[in-house]
């Protein structure tokens, strides 16, 4: 099997570890992985901010670099959310909306892409400690990604796996909302720290680099040394380097 892979701009720049996870996943499980490196943003920031036509320059830009055949992956499930849905609200050229209908069609979230192809059943990873899992709102909302990320998980031998019932609430991140409101920002994401950390947690589990900026960032001003890593999943099942209790 042959997949192209879309990194976004926050895991390009900020968590690039995330990255190197997810091609190291894919091969494992025997994808053959190919990156264009040509891309850049999907235009969801600028889309978010008010800004349609700088958010049209870069949807057709993603359009042409993937429009191949193979599969498209990317393990961030709002960028995912941002070609599939909002590029339908944007004024594209007739050619770019063939494009950008053949590309809906062909893009997957890393954890929906390894169940949809059943790629699951070759995986074998094995960590030691508890996991709290945040859903992160567009991974949830626009991209149903609640079951299979929870499928890919319970393939992880040794992990205890929570789903608290905040874990379906805003982490606070937003995007440029916490540029906005940072207060508020803020509040919302102490919130659902608070409610994970509860749990005692080793891990505290995303599918999204903006959330896991966010709640990195709020946890790292906390006092004491003893702090769960808050890290992407396919970190959990492909990192070697990731210890339960230690960063990442």
């Amino acid at each position: 099997m042959q997949a192209s892979i879309f990194i976004p701009c926050l895991i390009d720049r900020f968590l690039p570890e995330i990255g190197r996870s997810t091609v190291r996943l894919l091969e494992a499980l025997g994808v053959t992985v190919s990156y264009d490196p040509r891309q850049t943003c999907c235009g969801q920031p600028a889309f978010n901010a008010g800004h349609p036509e700088e958010a049209v320059h870069l949807a057709r830009r993603m359009l042409q670099i993937f429009d191949g055949e193979h599969p498209v992956v990317s393990p961030s499930g709002s960028c995912v959310a941002m070609v599939r849905t909002m590029y339908g609200l944007l004024d594209l050229p007739e050619e770019d909306l063939r494009r950008w209908n053949k590309l809906r069609a062909n893009l997957f979230e890393l954890s929906e892409f390894l169940v949809r192809d059943d790629l699951i059943g070759g995986l074998v990873a094995r960590r030691q400690g508890r996991a709290v899992i945040h859903h992160s709102c567009h991974h949830l909302r626009h991209t149903g990604g609640r079951i299979p990320l929870l499928s890919v998980l319970e393939k992880v031998a040794g992990i205890e796996i929570i789903e608290s019932p905040e874990a379906q609430a805003c982490c606070g991140f937003g995007g440029i909302f916490s540029a906005k409101l940072p207060e508020l920002s803020k509040a919302i994401g102490t919130a659902r720290l608070d409610a994970m950390l509860a749990h005692d947690p080793d891990y505290i589990v995303l599918a999204d680099a903006g959330c896991i900026l966010h709640l990195r960032g709020l946890l790292s001003g906390r006092p004491g040394n003893a702090k769960p890593p808050v890290i992407h999943y396919a970190q959990l099942l492909a990192d070697p380097d990731l210890g339960a209790g230690g960063t990442p």
